[in-house]
């Protein structure tokens, strides 16, 4: 994207832009640090997404993106890049952080495919998948296997410079291009985040726990996956000529993870070829009748009224103490729940109507307080 092109497309850029804000844009003093959470799916960002906001959103604002199907269904604009709203940001003098994770490339697949297991790749409840065979499960994974979970946003679609290989010693990269903070993070250090985006964001980070798939109604059928599959050999082959899995893992890291699962493989299968993958992704699609809406999907959904803000500050201190979390900043409980304390202690009827009326002006269909999985 050169420079004239980006002028010539401002008023669009801009237009979308107001759309994933809205009318946050008016608080310059919170409007003025943007962290972009653009990742590919499946890699641990929910939990990035949480954290952050549950640590951070007096100070930040978190946008979770995936790619520009999300960016269009939320903005209704075309033609528009994720790049471009981010690239926007900073030229209109934000502070913008964008930051990715790698996960190794056989776990991303697994999570990716049981992501969409249902309203996808089965068309059936989780309650009917999970009666399943595992023999069928692994059958329709192991067909689509080669065209699930590809690519790399940090090397494939930021447009940066990459070094010629990952900081082993720090486990992070952090690359300033145009005045933009591009992070890259690995999923098995995530024990580390909290330590690396403190330092790096200059405020304190605790990691949460958050969407894992373990805790779904698939669960159990997902862990059982997981401890059962075998990797045919064709597919090891193609693992262990991964440019990412090169990239982000040392020779070490790399050893012991290829050793790992060649020790857990089976013969080679044949795989759809791509017309007949087409042809599937087009067939699901057509027959889809279980809608593929994740409502509640953060831990912290990034509503920024005075009661989410008052619970999260509440989650942020047990989760500095250690304490597992697993109650949800939603923000028509912690409202209501704000109004009943505030009545039963005779607190003065104005401070009931700035709860009350603050999520109009903050809590918007936006990428920073909703999210459906495209």
């Amino acid at each position: 994207m050169d420079n004239e092109d980006f002028n010539n497309k401002l008023p669009q850029i801009k237009k979308a832009n107001d759309k994933i804000f809205g009318s946050l844009l008016k608080d310059r003093e919170l409007y003025n640090n943007v962290i972009f959470i653009y990742t590919p799916p499946k890699v641990g960002s929910t939990s990035l997404v949480s954290s952050i906001r549950i640590s951070a959103s007096h100070k930040f604002l978190i946008i979770h993106i995936h790619d520009e199907i999300m960016l269009n269904f939320f903005t209704g604009i075309n033609n528009i890049t994720v790049n471009e709203i981010i690239k926007y940001n900073s030229y209109i003098g934000k502070n913008v952080y964008v930051i990715d994770v790698y996960r190794t490339p056989i776990e991303r697949k697994f999570s990716e495919f049981f992501e969409k297991i249902s309203p996808y790749h089965f068309n059936n409840s989780e309650e009917n998948i999970n009666k399943y065979s595992i023999k069928r499960v692994i059958d329709r994974f192991n067909k689509i296997f080669p065209y699930l979970a590809l690519g790399d946003h940090y090397i494939d679609k930021y447009n940066i410079p990459v070094p010629s290989s990952f900081d082993f010693v720090n486990s992070f990269l952090n690359i300033k291009n145009n005045n933009i903070n591009y992070i890259k993070l690995r999923l098995k250090d995530s024990s580390k985040w909290g330590q690396i985006l403190t330092k790096l964001l200059g405020i304190e980070i605790i990691i949460i726990n958050d969407y894992e798939t373990n805790n779904k109604i698939i669960g159990e059928l997902y862990s059982k996956f997981k401890n059962e599959y075998k990797i045919p050999a064709n597919y090891l082959e193609i693992i262990k000529n991964d440019k990412y899995l090169f990239f982000y893992y040392s020779k070490e890291e790399r050893n012991k993870y290829l050793n790992l699962w060649s020790n857990k493989t089976t013969e080679a299968v044949l795989p759809y070829t791509e017309s007949e993958y087409a042809f599937y992704v087009n067939l699901n699609l057509e027959n889809q009748i279980y809608p593929d809406l994740q409502s509640e999907h953060y831990i912290d959904n990034g509503c920024l009224c005075k009661s989410c803000s008052l619970k999260r500050k509440e989650i942020f201190e047990k989760a500095k103490k250690g304490i597992t979390i697993k109650e949800k900043i939603i923000h028509n409980e912690n409202a209501n729940k704000t109004t009943v304390n505030i009545n039963s202690n005779k607190i003065k009827m104005n401070q009931v109507l700035n709860i009350n009326s603050s999520p109009s002006q903050k809590i918007k269909g936006n990428l920073m307080s909703t999210f459906i999985r495209i």
